[in-house]
């Protein structure tokens, strides 16, 4: 398992890199803030990329352009405290695996890096649910809070079962919300929803 850790931070570098070795068995880490250090690197070298937003945005778009373009099994994650939702959609569209604001708890954030490992996309509920509000309110659909809340966790593939956990409500309740939203985009599924998502801009196919 190799890891590569991009930041301007060496607090960040060094906790994430501690962090990854107790996650991972057998890992090798390699950590750059560097530019030009970083464009001697091979990145399709690396089984997964960590990104800290704070280097230029044209930067973090070009890592991620060039890893895809050499690799499709690198997994990717960037983390955004400054929320920037262009960046966000950018990044969506080149391919990006994971995408959050913040590592608030410890073990969610182990949750996350291995959902992503295990080739699921993990996009951060808030940034995702903003974007998704954005895109359906130029459309002039008019979905409650509520089901922004369970369209954001189908667009990350959760089942009915695992909604109605995160929200603490019924598994009845949230199969309302779907009918409600399917019924409201006029789609047929929550495979349509994903597509529907992913066309506008919002999130991939898991």
């Amino acid at each position: 398992m190799k890891v590569l850790i991009i930041s301007e931070s060496f607090i960040v570098r060094d906790s994430l890199s501690n962090l990854f070795k107790e996650i991972f068995d057998n890992v090798y880490i390699e950590s750059t803030s560097n530019k030009n250090e970083l464009e001697t690197k091979d990145l399709s070298n690396f089984n997964f990329i960590f990104i800290d937003a704070t280097i230029r945005d044209t930067e973090i778009i070009t890592i991620v352009e060039k890893t895809r373009n050499i690799s499709q099994d690198t997994k990717i994650m960037v983390m955004d405290v400054r929320k920037n939702k262009n960046l966000f959609l950018e990044l969506v569209k080149l391919g990006v695996d994971g995408y959050i604001l913040n590592i608030l708890d410890k073990e969610e954030f182990i949750y996350i890096v291995k959902r992503i490992m295990m080739g699921k996309k993990f996009y951060d509920s808030e940034l995702l649910q903003e974007s998704i509000e954005n895109q359906i309110d130029a459309t002039n659909v008019k979905l409650t809070q509520r089901e922004f809340s369970v369209l954001t966790y189908v667009c990350k593939g959760f089942s009915n079962k695992e909604i109605a956990k995160a929200l603490a409500v019924t598994d009845y309740t949230i199969k309302k919300h779907v009918s409600s939203i399917l019924h409201k985009l006029h789609l047929k599924n929550r495979q349509d929803i994903i597509i529907y998502a992913r066309d506008n801009n919002l999130v991939q196919s898991n």
